[in-house]
């Protein structure tokens, strides 16, 4: 049974002439939920079809979960089991085809992942018999093309750690696996972020990170990839062709300090073809970075997001970034606390109606002083679902002592009601 949390104005203007109300509230989908229940931000959650809002999460240990939102009625379906992972970095990622259906991949931390798709369009109750493929994987970003292809980005644990890339064309299996970067350390731990995208002309972006615990032991780069060909071809910022497998300095990372510890979220483009992308972390001379960066003409420009949020919550350790069809930017953040294990973590919401320019800021989330609010997980456009609200999920609960932990967390899904464009 769904929980009101809270419901208030999301934005509320100062004056006459400031930001609309947005009236949203916050529904528990699931009390059993998994240590990373919402995590992690390259793997979309979320997919809107007509009127109806479909969700999936992982539940303790690593049951994989869906359900949906009617935005007509405000009810929630019963829940339904799609399928059990690995650990609780099992965590699904969904998206649907021209026709409705809804994918889904998820399961593996360093193994095969299991591939479903609906039965029937809109219908989360049935799903088709299992498929694996990839090796040693994780951390799937899934998406769907306007050709019914499906497109995956995710990390392959196999040294040296790998982003990897496959591809599965309407009614044809899985293609082979193919490297786009490896790690810079010939052997041991290294974390990709490996964030896929889409736009209106089937450009596939790929935003990432270099985090390696070996010989830096830090996350001290992140990049941008695209490819205009389906996957074929993939380019850098400036427009070179990759020759793949690329490696650290090959892929002409956006920024790149071996003194720096930073994380890519998730990435989106607009309509005009601008694309957002979201970093977190430490950099040279700064307490913490939360940074939204944009690209237009093959230039990033980055915003900072901290000023907008007042202490002690100017602290951001997630962020993940939606564009509504119209172009209003929301970013979801959990914030106030940088370290993994802090309780003193909250989730904000930040939007913007003027490209990034200026943010307006609204606390989402009650404090819980023993226990984090993280792991935001925010709808965006996957390829057939252009975004009129950004409904969104979060994590209330904290990491567990390991990753099979069985302690249970609050999935909650963060409803909006109007659309905060209007």
């Amino acid at each position: 049974m769904a929980i009101l949390l809270l419901s208030v104005c999301l934005i509320a203007g100062a004056d006459e002439g400031g930001p609309q109300a947005v009236p949203f509230s916050v529904l528990t989908l699931s009390t059993q939920g998994s240590t990373r229940g919402t995590g992690y931000p390259a793997s979309n959650k979320i997919v809107t079809l007509d009127d109806v809002t479909y969700m999936t999460w992982l539940d303790s240990v690593s049951i994989v979960r869906a359900r949906t939102y009617d935005r007509r009625t405000r009810k929630l379906s019963p829940v339904v089991e799609v399928g059990r992972g690995h650990d609780n970095h099992g965590g699904p990622s969904l998206c649907s085809d021209s026709e409705g259906y809804l994918h889904i991949a998820y399961g593996p931390h360093s193994h095969p992942f299991q591939y479903r798709r609906t039965l029937r369009p809109g219908d989360i109750t049935e799903w088709t018999p299992v498929e694996r493929f990839g090796e040693k994987a994780t951390y799937p970003s899934l998406v769907c093309d306007s050709r019914d292809t499906l497109h995956i980005a995710y990390r392959q644990s196999k040294d040296p750690w790998k982003l990897m890339y496959q591809q599965k064309p309407k009614g044809q299996p899985w293609s082979e696996p193919v490297a786009l970067v490896v790690s810079p350390v010939p052997e041991g731990y290294t974390n990709w972020g490996n964030a896929l995208a889409l736009d209106k002309n089937d450009r596939l972006h790929l935003g990432f990170h270099i985090y390696t615990t070996q010989k830096y032991a830090a996350g001290i780069a992140f990049g941008y990839l695209y490819s205009d060909d389906h996957g074929a071809a993939w380019h850098t910022t400036c427009g070179n062709v990759l020759t793949l497998p690329g490696t650290l300095e090959s892929c002409e990372p956006v920024e790149m300090n071996t003194d720096m510890d930073i994380r890519v979220g998730n990435l989106v483009a607009d309509n005009h073809g601008t694309v957002y992308m979201t970093v977190v972390g430490r950099k040279p001379g700064q307490r913490k970075a939360g940074e939204l960066w944009l690209l237009e003409d093959r230039t990033w420009r980055p915003v900072d997001l901290m000023p907008f949020l007042e202490a002690p919550w100017n602290q951001i350790s997630d962020a993940v970034v939606s564009v509504t069809q119209d172009g209003t930017i929301c970013v979801a953040v959990s914030s106030g606390a940088y370290a993994w294990q802090d309780p003193a973590k909250e989730i904000w919401l930040l939007i913007s109606r003027d490209r990034g320019e200026t943010f307006t800021a609204q606390a989402i989330s009650e404090i819980d002083p023993d226990q984090p609010n993280w792991l935001p997980n925010i709808e965006r456009n996957m390829g057939h679902t252009p975004v009129r609200v950004p409904h969104f999920l979060f994590t209330h609960g904290g990491p567990g002592q390991d990753n099979e932990s069985e302690s249970a967390t609050g999935i909650q899904f963060v409803v909006l009601q109007n659309d905060p464009a209007e």
